[in-house]
């Protein structure tokens, strides 16, 4: 299987869609944390297949709790030096993924928003087994980021709310199909591209140098 969604322990989603992929995951990994906001929502409760779900991390998180569904602990992955997400990460790597969806990294505490979207640039950096690029989106209820560091075009509509976040500031960042046009400029500060808007159905970014530039989307256009 070359894709696996991820769970972090800060919201639990509540889109429709978002709950539809967890219950069609073949591989789901939970952060120790979450693994308890899986249990106790429900959600297999009616299913009529369960996946396998591997929680990683140091299980400080955990209650007693009985699994309505098979659950392997991993234990090998204890590098205290990272977090729990990327923990999670590392470990869909070792099984040979090459795509990930991540819900449930953000809310709650802003400090662990904050370091886990941060954390998307890292991720841009690795490389599945095979060799190829890990590809690795992460959904809120309301949106999703995709890291980028090529020049890109991706599907949109219109009133779409983009917002633009570069990781570094030696990109020179342009875009076309935005309401709000850059024209090779660096981006300073994390709100100098935000609160932007898709004009159709499909938006170009070109990037000249490198580094990553984190991309948001909205579900919804705006009214």
């Amino acid at each position: 299987m070359n894709k696996a969604f991820i769970l972090a322990n800060g919201v639990f989603p509540h889109r429709e869609e978002a709950l539809q992929a967890l219950l069609q995951a073949q591989i789901l990994i939970c952060c120790d944390g979450a693994y308890n906001k899986l249990v106790n929502s429900q959600l297999f409760s009616h299913a009529t297949t369960l996946p396998m779900v591997y929680v990683v991390g140091d299980g400080d998180s955990i209650g007693n709790i009985k699994p309505p569904f098979p659950t392997d602990f991993i234990s090998e992955f204890t590098d205290q030096e990272t977090n729990d997400l990327t923990k999670a990460v590392k470990y869909a790597l070792s099984l040979g993924v090459e795509r990930l969806v991540i819900f449930g990294a953000t809310g709650l505490r802003e400090d662990h928003t904050l370091g886990n979207i941060s954390l998307l640039a890292t991720y841009a950096e690795m490389v599945s087994s095979s060799g190829n690029p890990l590809s690795v989106r992460m959904y809120s209820d309301y949106g999703f980021f995709i890291p980028i560091k090529t020049s890109t075009t991706l599907p949109s509509f219109p009133r779409q709310q983009v917002s633009l976040f570069s990781m570094s500031e030696k990109l020179l960042v342009s875009t076309e199909g935005l309401k709000y046009p850059i024209h090779g400029r660096r981006l300073h500060q994390w709100w100098e591209a935000t609160l932007n808007e898709a004009l159709g159905d499909s938006f170009t970014i070109t990037l000249d140098g490198e580094g990553t530039l984190l991309v948001y989307q909205t579900h919804k256009a705006k009214d």
